[in-house]
């Protein structure tokens, strides 16, 4: 049974995505979901290139103790709102709300994560940095789930904060076994198959 089209559950791109560069084997958090106001939610396994990461880096101080060792701190969470950022983290005493699911939320306090942060365990790395998000009109997502495009799951923090995002698409298709699980190992390069 797929997850339900809800906050917290993963969109994995689908092989009939392949042709999307902004989507083609990603795996996307969403974040908000209403029928009447459309879906949100960013894209958790496209690290942002060295340069446009760097760029960024002056929002991390204080903060670095947080991330995912070898995996990156910034992330481009999609093609919308690129001068937005989106935050991540499993800090439970921020206040900002209901978490996405347990032990994961979202905030824009970065001055609340640095004071919490101090209390994180350094070896659960626990925060990423999203620039930009992924936006569908009403019925829009629900449009594409239904021409398959989209494959839905279980959201789960350790996807999330994995130390390879770039495995992200695999090991959330695997999750689901049966035919997914097959799916998970067919190579980008059709040529390679």
């Amino acid at each position: 049974m797929p997850a339900p089209l809800v906050p917290g559950t993963f969109l994995i791109a689908s092989l009939n995505l392949e042709s999307d560069r902004n989507f083609t084997r990603s795996v996307v958090l969403i974040l908000r979901h209403s029928a009447d106001t459309g879906t949100a939610g960013v894209v958790i396994n496209q690290p942002l290139g060295q340069r446009r990461a760097a760029e960024l880096q002056h929002l991390a101080e204080g903060l670095e103790h947080l991330q995912t060792p070898g995996a990156g701190l910034f992330f481009l969470g999609g093609p919308v709102g690129q001068d937005s950022l989106v935050v991540l983290h499993r800090i439970e005493h921020l206040g900002e709300g209901p978490p996405i699911f347990e032990d994961l939320y979202a905030s824009g306090d970065l001055e609340a994560l640095r004071s919490y942060g101090a209390l994180m365990d350094p070896q659960q790395p626990a925060l990423r940095f999203y620039l930009g998000f992924a936006n569908w009109s009403a019925g829009q997502l629900e449009n594409e789930v239904a021409m398959g495009f989209w494959v839905l799951a279980p959201g789960s923090a350790d996807l999330v904060f994995s130390t390879e995002p770039e495995q992200a698409w695999q090991r959330a298709l695997y999750s689901l076994g049966g035919k997914y699980r097959a799916l998970s190992y067919v190579h980008e390069d059709p040529l390679a198959n």
